[in-house]
């Protein structure tokens, strides 16, 4: 199932995923690097939209380097 992004605020790191398309592991990579707006609540990484894309625009053009 692909993301639905007009409906969504917070995204999981299976939604991280399909967005980067890459695979769950490299997603939890990318949801724990340094600067990447992701929250943990409980046991669960979330991701708001609107700071997503925040740092998608601040980060166009650099290299992220994942753990």
């Amino acid at each position: 199932m692909d993301v639905d992004t007009d409906k969504i605020i917070l995204y999981t790191v299976k939604d991280i995923g399909q967005i980067f398309k890459c695979g769950t592991k490299h997603a939890y990579e990318i949801v724990n690097t340094k600067g990447f707006p992701s929250i943990k609540i409980g046991g669960r990484f979330l991701v708001e939209k609107k700071a997503l894309e925040k740092w998608l625009a601040d980060n166009k053009g650099r290299s992220v380097i994942v753990n």
